[in-house]
Protein backbone atom coordinates (compact mmCIF):
# COMPACT_ATOMS: atom_id res chain seq x y z
CA UNK A 1 0.00 0.00 0.00
CA UNK A 2 2.74 2.15 1.06
CA UNK A 3 4.33 1.69 -2.59
CA UNK A 4 1.19 2.52 -4.50
CA UNK A 5 0.56 5.59 -2.14
CA UNK A 6 4.42 6.95 -3.15
CA UNK A 7 3.88 6.54 -6.64
CA UNK A 8 0.13 8.01 -6.85
CA UNK A 9 2.18 11.46 -5.17
CA UNK A 10 4.85 11.38 -7.52
CA UNK A 11 2.69 10.20 -10.82
CA UNK A 12 0.72 13.56 -9.74
CA UNK A 13 3.88 15.69 -9.28
CA UNK A 14 5.39 14.68 -12.70
CA UNK A 15 1.85 15.67 -14.39
CA UNK A 16 1.51 18.68 -12.56
CA UNK A 17 5.49 19.81 -13.35
CA UNK A 18 4.79 18.53 -16.97
CA UNK A 19 1.37 20.54 -17.74
CA UNK A 20 2.91 23.77 -16.99
CA UNK A 21 5.38 23.33 -19.72
CA UNK A 22 4.12 24.11 -22.83
CA UNK A 23 3.93 21.58 -25.63
CA UNK A 24 6.45 21.17 -28.37
CA UNK A 25 5.85 18.33 -30.97
CA UNK A 26 7.78 15.65 -31.00
CA UNK A 27 8.97 15.54 -34.94
CA UNK A 28 9.86 11.51 -34.81
CA UNK A 29 6.52 11.02 -33.36
CA UNK A 30 4.25 12.67 -36.02
CA UNK A 31 3.59 9.96 -37.56
CA UNK A 32 2.33 7.47 -35.00
CA UNK A 33 0.56 10.30 -33.15
CA UNK A 34 -1.63 10.39 -36.53
CA UNK A 35 -1.63 7.21 -36.98
CA UNK A 36 -2.95 6.37 -32.86
CA UNK A 37 -5.59 9.24 -33.28
CA UNK A 38 -7.31 7.74 -36.85
CA UNK A 39 -6.88 4.13 -35.13
CA UNK A 40 -8.54 5.03 -31.50
CA UNK A 41 -10.50 7.91 -33.37
CA UNK A 42 -8.85 10.60 -30.32
CA UNK A 43 -7.57 13.86 -30.68
CA UNK A 44 -4.55 13.02 -28.28
CA UNK A 45 -1.57 15.40 -28.43
CA UNK A 46 2.28 13.95 -28.36
CA UNK A 47 4.23 16.78 -26.49
CA UNK A 48 8.19 16.64 -25.63
CA UNK A 49 9.65 16.29 -22.62
CA UNK A 50 12.84 17.96 -21.88
CA UNK A 51 15.64 15.24 -21.79
CA UNK A 52 17.04 16.25 -19.05
CA UNK A 53 13.62 15.24 -17.37
CA UNK A 54 14.71 11.92 -18.16
CA UNK A 55 10.72 10.47 -17.30
CA UNK A 56 10.41 8.49 -20.56
CA UNK A 57 6.84 8.33 -21.16
CA UNK A 58 3.21 9.10 -19.50
CA UNK A 59 -0.11 10.19 -20.40
CA UNK A 60 -2.57 12.36 -18.55
CA UNK A 61 -5.95 11.24 -19.27
CA UNK A 62 -7.52 14.56 -18.07
CA UNK A 63 -5.89 16.53 -21.10
CA UNK A 64 -5.52 14.24 -23.66
CA UNK A 65 -1.48 14.45 -23.50
CA UNK A 66 1.26 12.40 -23.88
CA UNK A 67 4.49 12.98 -23.11
CA UNK A 68 7.53 11.68 -24.01
CA UNK A 69 11.60 12.25 -23.89
CA UNK A 70 12.16 12.27 -27.69
CA UNK A 71 16.04 11.58 -26.42
CA UNK A 72 15.14 8.16 -24.86
CA UNK A 73 12.38 7.73 -27.34
CA UNK A 74 15.52 7.88 -30.42
CA UNK A 75 17.35 5.58 -28.91
CA UNK A 76 14.37 2.87 -28.03
CA UNK A 77 13.75 3.11 -31.72
CA UNK A 78 18.04 3.06 -32.59
CA UNK A 79 18.30 0.16 -29.90
CA UNK A 80 15.24 -2.14 -30.62
CA UNK A 81 13.52 -0.64 -34.22
CA UNK A 82 10.87 1.93 -34.87
CA UNK A 83 7.75 -0.49 -33.93
CA UNK A 84 9.72 -0.36 -30.17
CA UNK A 85 8.90 3.46 -29.59
CA UNK A 86 5.19 2.89 -31.44
CA UNK A 87 4.70 0.03 -28.79
CA UNK A 88 5.35 2.31 -26.33
CA UNK A 89 3.40 5.16 -27.36
CA UNK A 90 0.49 2.89 -28.11
CA UNK A 91 0.58 1.80 -23.90
CA UNK A 92 0.49 5.59 -23.38
CA UNK A 93 -2.35 5.85 -25.89
CA UNK A 94 -4.14 3.10 -24.16
CA UNK A 95 -4.23 5.41 -20.68
CA UNK A 96 -6.22 8.16 -22.70
CA UNK A 97 -8.30 5.21 -23.84
CA UNK A 98 -9.04 3.83 -20.39
CA UNK A 99 -9.63 7.14 -18.80
CA UNK A 100 -8.27 7.97 -15.16
CA UNK A 101 -8.32 4.96 -13.41
CA UNK A 102 -4.65 3.39 -12.00
CA UNK A 103 -2.46 0.47 -10.67
CA UNK A 104 -1.16 -2.39 -12.24
CA UNK A 105 -4.54 -3.38 -13.69
CA UNK A 106 -4.78 -0.09 -15.46
CA UNK A 107 -1.06 -0.79 -16.57
CA UNK A 108 -1.73 -3.92 -17.80
CA UNK A 109 -4.74 -2.58 -19.75
CA UNK A 110 -2.64 -0.55 -21.11
CA UNK A 111 -0.28 -2.94 -22.61
CA UNK A 112 -3.77 -4.97 -23.83
CA UNK A 113 -4.48 -2.28 -25.79
CA UNK A 114 -0.59 -1.68 -27.04
CA UNK A 115 -1.44 -5.44 -28.55
CA UNK A 116 -4.58 -4.39 -30.16
CA UNK A 117 -2.86 -1.82 -31.73
CA UNK A 118 0.46 -3.85 -32.91
CA UNK A 119 -1.62 -6.24 -34.57
CA UNK A 120 -4.05 -3.93 -36.25
CA UNK A 121 -0.48 -2.34 -37.81
CA UNK A 122 0.39 -5.91 -39.01
CA UNK A 123 3.20 -6.46 -36.76
CA UNK A 124 4.48 -9.44 -36.13
CA UNK A 125 3.42 -12.16 -33.19
CA UNK A 126 7.38 -11.66 -32.17
CA UNK A 127 7.40 -8.04 -31.53
CA UNK A 128 4.77 -8.48 -28.78
CA UNK A 129 7.31 -10.16 -26.72
CA UNK A 130 10.02 -7.84 -27.02
CA UNK A 131 7.65 -5.00 -26.26
CA UNK A 132 6.98 -6.84 -23.46
CA UNK A 133 11.10 -7.18 -22.60
CA UNK A 134 11.06 -3.51 -23.57
CA UNK A 135 8.60 -2.29 -21.29
CA UNK A 136 9.95 -4.01 -18.27
CA UNK A 137 13.18 -2.96 -18.53
CA UNK A 138 13.00 0.46 -19.97
CA UNK A 139 9.30 1.40 -17.89
CA UNK A 140 8.25 -0.90 -15.94
CA UNK A 141 8.67 -2.13 -12.62
CA UNK A 142 6.42 -3.25 -10.07
CA UNK A 143 3.79 -0.96 -10.12
CA UNK A 144 3.44 -2.01 -14.03
CA UNK A 145 3.05 -5.99 -13.34
CA UNK A 146 5.48 -8.37 -13.79
CA UNK A 147 7.20 -8.79 -17.37
CA UNK A 148 5.24 -12.39 -17.44
CA UNK A 149 1.82 -10.22 -16.87
CA UNK A 150 2.92 -7.45 -19.28
CA UNK A 151 3.17 -10.19 -22.08
CA UNK A 152 0.28 -11.92 -21.71
CA UNK A 153 -1.66 -8.70 -21.11
CA UNK A 154 -0.11 -7.51 -24.59
CA UNK A 155 -0.80 -11.22 -26.08
CA UNK A 156 -4.97 -10.73 -25.03
CA UNK A 157 -4.85 -7.92 -27.12
CA UNK A 158 -2.89 -8.62 -30.06
CA UNK A 159 -4.60 -12.52 -30.53
CA UNK A 160 -8.25 -10.28 -29.74
CA UNK A 161 -7.70 -8.22 -32.27
CA UNK A 162 -9.75 -9.00 -35.47
CA UNK A 163 -10.88 -6.12 -37.28
CA UNK A 164 -12.89 -4.02 -35.15
CA UNK A 165 -13.60 -0.61 -35.18
CA UNK A 166 -14.94 2.30 -32.81
CA UNK A 167 -16.97 1.44 -29.53
CA UNK A 168 -15.94 -2.85 -30.73
CA UNK A 169 -12.33 -1.85 -29.48
CA UNK A 170 -13.05 -1.34 -25.83
CA UNK A 171 -14.38 -4.66 -24.95
CA UNK A 172 -11.04 -6.10 -26.16
CA UNK A 173 -9.15 -5.60 -23.10
CA UNK A 174 -11.83 -5.18 -20.43
CA UNK A 175 -10.39 -4.03 -17.07
CA UNK A 176 -11.68 -6.43 -15.06
CA UNK A 177 -9.56 -8.80 -17.32
CA UNK A 178 -6.23 -7.49 -15.52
Amino acid sequence: MMKFLLFLFIALFLVEKAEAQPCYPVPHGVSDQWVLNQFWQTNVRLCRLPPSDNRHAFAVSETKTVWIDQDWGDRIAYQYGSWATTGILAHEWGHIIQGSVSGTGAELQADCLAGVFMRAMGLHPSTIEQYAVLSWYEGGGPGHGTGEQRLNAALIGYHGYSGQRGLALQGLCPLSAF
